[in-house]
């Protein structure tokens, strides 16, 4: 167990807390950090260790934390063979992971399979920048290429395990207007296949 000093729980508490649209989900273990290679020292062990997770902009970024939430855990979507680490999973089947080899350097930067190129895309940042950054305006800025309007309504409406799959996809030159097309709500595992190579 970490001391006060040592863990990284209390600062991303005030981040949450000034994230307008964040609501930390109930849930969290300590007994994974160990099987994860964390402690509570890092923003990712923290979350896993006091919270089920994390949604940002009305459920339109899920960031995985422990058990308890029906949001999957760090653990339950994750293989430590895979030479990644999955944190995050946007709405549209976009997956966030930290690099273990599999995707770069090995150096532990965040990765984004993003649904518009389904390609890897090293964004060059520490989870901590990355949860920095989706808790701040920069979300709107990330994501803006890939929203319609009532996004908000739509997305609220859904649950955790639950995503939007939209037609025609943003990975077609067809579909690189989400104003113009179709969207249904799809299981986000199932989305997340449809998008992700896994083998």
């Amino acid at each position: 167990m970490t001391n006060a000093a040592q863990d990284a729980w209390p600062e991303l508490t005030d981040m949450l807390a000034a994230a307008p649209t964040a609501q930390v989900l109930p849930g969290g273990s300590s007994e994974d950090l160990d099987s994860l290679g964390l402690t509570e020292r890092s923003f990712l062990g923290a979350l896993v260790a006091h919270t089920g997770g994390v949604t940002v902009d009305h459920g339109w970024l899920r960031l995985l934390g422990g058990p308890g939430s029906g949001l999957a855990s760090v653990v339950d979507a994750n293989d430590r063979s895979s030479g990644f680490c999955v944190v995050a999973f946007d709405v549209l089947g976009g997956v966030f992971a930290l690099d273990g080899g599999a995707l770069g350097a090995g150096d532990g930067s965040v990765h984004y399979f993003a649904p518009d190129s389904l390609e890897w895309e090293d964004l060059e940042i520490p989870h901590s920048q990355f949860l920095a950054a989706m808790l701040s305006d920069a979300i709107g800025q990330f994501y803006e290429p890939f929203r319609w309007n009532g996004w908000r309504e739509e997305v609220a409406a859904l649950t955790l395990d639950r995503g939007m799959s939209l037609y025609p996809p943003l990975f077609t030159a067809e579909g690189k207007d989400p104003d113009r097309s179709s969207r249904r709500d799809v299981s986000l595992p199932e989305l997340v296949g449809d998008h992700w190579p896994v083998d």
